[in-house]
Order: C-alpha cells, then structure tokens, then sequence
C-alpha cells in the first residue's frame, strides 16, 4: 500500500473509530454552555480530546502495539486491572450503550415513535453481526464510512456557519477552558487511544511483512495517527462553534438530539435525513469496532478458544442493550465519577511512558499516588 494511500485509509479509519457518541455531543453542548467563549472552550477540549488521545496512539506504539505492555507500567496490579476497567467502560458498561442512545436520538428525529428498546435491539444485532467480520473491519470504515461522514458533517458545519445566530451567552473565560477540558475527559478518547493503536499498529505491520524494525511501523502509523487527530480538531471545533451560537435552539434539547435540530434549523428536513444517516453510522463504527475490542479481550484473558469469541460477543452485546435503556444521561451519571477519578492516573502514565524509558517503580508512585488523591477528594465530596 502507497504511503499516501496507508495515511488516508487509516487516518479516516482513526477519525471514524474516535467519533462515536461522546463526540457527537459533549462539543455541543461545550459550545452551549460557554457562549461567545466558545474558542477558550475548544482550547481546553483540544487538549484532552485531541492531545491526550494523541499521545495515547503513540504511548501504544512505542510499545510495538501491546496496551497490556504500557498498563504494566503501573505495576502488576494495574496491568491486570487497568485493562479490564478501561475496556469495560468503553465497551458494554459505558460507551457501547451510550452509542445506541445517541444513534437512537437520531433514528427518533427522522422517525419519531421507535422506542429506545426496539432500536436498542436492532442496533445490537447489527453491531455482533458487523464485529464477526472484523477482518475486513478498519478497510471498510477507512476507505468507505469515514469519507461520507465526514463529507456530511463539513456540509453541516459550513452550512451552519453561514446562517448562524449572534451567541446571547457568556461564560468566564477560566470556566470555559475547565469547562473543555472536562468535556474532553468525557469522551474517553484517552482510554480508547489505548486500543484502537493496537488495532491500527497491527494492521499496518501486517501489511509491511518485510520489516520487523519497529521504527519503520511506528513511523508508517504515525502519520494516519495525526491526520486522524486533524480531522478530529476541525470537527470539534465546527461542533463548539455551533454550539454557541445555536445555544438558544438547543438550551432544553435532549444531547442526543442535539445535533439533528441543529441540521433541521441551517439545512432543511430533507438534507438533516443526511445528518440523521450520519450520526447513526458514526455511533455504529464506533460500537463495533469497541465491542470488538472487549469480547477478543475477555477471551484472552479469560484463555478461552478462540471458536468462543461468537459467544462472548454476545454476551457483551447483551449486556450493552440492557445497560443502553438507562438513556444517555443515566449512563453519563456513572461514568462521570469513574472518569474524573481514573483519568489523571492514565495522563500521568501515559506522559511518563513517553519521556521516561525505564524507572517503573518511579511510574508506579506516581500513578497510584494521583489515583489515590483523586478517590480520596471524591470520597470527601
């Protein structure tokens, strides 16, 4: 494959992967909630939602692909743990579920009166059929998906931009920055950094067979990884700027319909069924490739057969259909405490890995030293 070619297949595969529910609407609603400080707000999402994730698809790489070699940088225990604890929250138990309810709010828009639970079903179904075929998983979501979602997403930024409103709010600018990077924290887009660089890194060395230098293929991944990471910042910043100057419309929308009123607002009914399809394929890519990721997890660890991954890819389909009926507020509800407790840890470890080769034991106090300030504040609030 042409190095040109290699960077834009899976630099869309990348960008596609990334931007699933989370994304769809924390930079919204950031937008929404800063006003006409919305560029300070994209600042401080930028740095969690796109700096951090960047440096976790390097962190990986330079760790030839292998999450479980960087998680046992924080000793034995986070290396059994932080896996499991990571994957269950962007799979079945976090944002698995809250892509069905984000693709639902789209499905709903352009055709109103389908329960969450009938969705919730069909989506599901979609998702284990698609995750058994991940063979051909990133070349499809790369070459295919990626290019028409981000096509129709341009379409609605610039549109929206065109005919967008004077922003009536303002936040405090220190506010909107936190604000931001909060947001980006919700994402989780650090914690799926972690996986989706062993995806990719694999891929590609599977397709440079006549090196083993590891240099080459962290080098040959790097370049998707930042065009990725592009397209990411330039969607962001289109979503916040909407945002705010949409907030009026959108102040007591549901998240998930955040995005398809908007699209109905600057296009026209006919052109948001674009936005709806898109929004929904966004969710979908997203929820296979993750759910993926945690069943073939669960079967090596577990030290399964492979010929039983079908069956625990069910099994964690199941449990994402159950825990998606708690909506997208019940289900950011839980996983706003997980996150503001486990992610400072992982920032650390991951900056660390990066700077420092060898001194595990320095690593080591330093992520459980920070994991164990933050449950204590939680634990005091």
């Amino acid at each position: 494959m042409k190095q040109y070619k290699l960077i834009c297949v899976y630099g869309f595969a990348i960008f596609a992967m990334f931007f699933g529910s989370g994304n769809l609407v924390f930079p919204l609603h950031l937008g929404q909630q800063v006003g006409k400080n919305w560029f300070l707000g994209f600042l401080g999402l930028f740095v969690t939602g796109i700096v951090l994730p960047f440096l976790g698809l390097f962190v990986i790489k330079l760790h030839k692909g292998n999450y479980r070699s960087f998680f046992a940088e924080g000793g034995k225990v986070a290396g059994l743990i932080l896996p499991l604890f990571t994957l269950s929250l962007l799979g079945s138990f976090g944002v698995v579920p809250r892509c069905i309810t984000v693709a639902h709010g789209g499905m709903d828009y352009l055709f109103p009166g389908l329960s969450l639970t009938m969705f919730s079903l069909i989506f599901c179904g979609l998702t284990y059929i698609l995750c058994l075929k991940d063979n051909i998983m990133i070349d499809l979501i790369g070459k295919f998906i990626s290019p028409i979602k981000l096509t129709a997403l341009g379409i609605l930024i610039v549109v929206g931009i065109i005919y967008s409103p004077q922003i009536s709010s303002e936040k405090p600018a220190i506010s909107a920055f936190s604000d931001g990077v909060f947001m980006g924290y919700q994402t989780m887009d650090l914690f799926a950094a972690f996986f989706f660089s062993s995806l990719i890194f694999n891929r590609i060395k599977s397709i440079l067979p006549e090196t083993n230098d590891n240099r080459i293929i962290i080098k040959a991944a790097l370049s998707p990884s930042i065009a990725g990471a592009l397209m990411l910042a330039i969607v962001y910043l289109g979503f916040v700027f909407l945002g705010a100057h949409y907030g009026d419309l959108i102040q007591n929308v549901e998240p998930e319909l955040m995005l398809p009123t908007i699209a109905t607002y600057a296009l026209n009914p006919s052109a948001a069924f674009i936005i709806g399809i898109a929004i929904i394929v966004s969710c979908l890519t997203t929820a296979v490739a993750l759910n993926n990721i945690y069943a073939r997890y669960l079967v090596d660890t577990l030290k399964l057969k492979p010929s039983y991954f079908p069956i625990m890819l069910a099994g964690t389909t199941a449990i994402s259909f159950f825990i998606s009926l708690l909506d997208f507020k019940g289900i950011a509800a839980f996983l706003a405490p997980a996150l503001e407790v486990s992610y400072p840890g992982l920032i650390a470890l991951t900056i660390l890995s990066i700077f420092i080769k060898d001194r595990k034991i320095l690593k080591m106090s330093v992520f459980y030293t920070i994991t164990v300030i933050m449950i204590a504040i939680k634990i005091m609030e």
